[in-house]
């Protein structure tokens, strides 16, 4: 690969994968040339979220907020790529504070959005409801001792309106919920005792949903 002010060129083969979603980010990329597909899995179901071509940059979120890859790349076609690794782009913004600050605060929301996509996308109303609290427990969370906190004033009808869910349905999951001592509803949140037993509670509603027809 050759270097150029703190930049490589890398090749990808057609199909050739460039990340993994949950893989760490460490570089950001250009296209130079070809097409990279963006997808995610959503439900045990992949999604193909964008196709991006020459000119478009990919991978940028990771290293601004050093969270896992929220989406994955594979190569279309043969593609030619400009990389920026993270020294040197965090290089670049502290030049300019307020730009990196403005920058990681754009990160955190685009984030935040993904997360809602990917719990709309699932179809079944017992996912969406777990999917949510577990996103929920992983950004706003605090541990406590004996679990995860959400400090906030939620509400049934909060959360059915939050994930596309009709109010009596998301009470009678949360009521199933909170009897399996998966979740608790108090005054000044929810708390949530065991995130990996919500998680796979979560991992059950989906594969329930996803062979219900088998």
């Amino acid at each position: 690969m050759a270097e150029a002010q703190g930049a490589f060129e890398r090749n990808l083969a057609a199909g050739e994968v460039l990340f993994k979603e949950g893989d760490k980010g460490e570089e950001m990329y250009l296209i130079k040339s070809g097409k990279v597909e963006i997808s995610n899995n959503a439900g045990g179901v992949k999604k193909v979220l964008a196709e991006l071509s020459e000119g478009s940059f990919l991978g940028e979120m990771a290293i601004v907020d050093d969270a896992p890859r929220s989406a994955a790349a594979t190569a279309l076609s043969e593609v030619s790529l400009l990389i920026l690794d993270r020294a040197a782009f965090k290089a670049q913004l502290q030049e300019n504070p307020m730009v990196e600050y403005l920058i990681s605060s754009l990160v955190k929301r685009l984030r935040e959005t993904n997360e809602q996509v990917k719990i709309l996308l699932q179809k079944d109303d017992v996912c969406r409801v777990a999917a949510s609290l577990l996103a929920m427990g992983r950004e706003k969370g605090a541990p406590d001792g004996s679990g995860v906190f959400i400090k906030g004033s939620y509400t049934p009808e909060g959360l059915a309106k939050q994930v596309g869910v009709s109010i009596p349905k998301a009470k009678d999951i949360l009521e199933k919920m909170q009897a399996s001592s998966l979740i608790a509803f108090a005054a000044e949140g929810i708390k949530i005792p065991s995130m990996p037993d919500l998680e796979e509670y979560w991992r059950y509603a989906t594969l329930k949903e996803k062979f219900k027809e088998v």
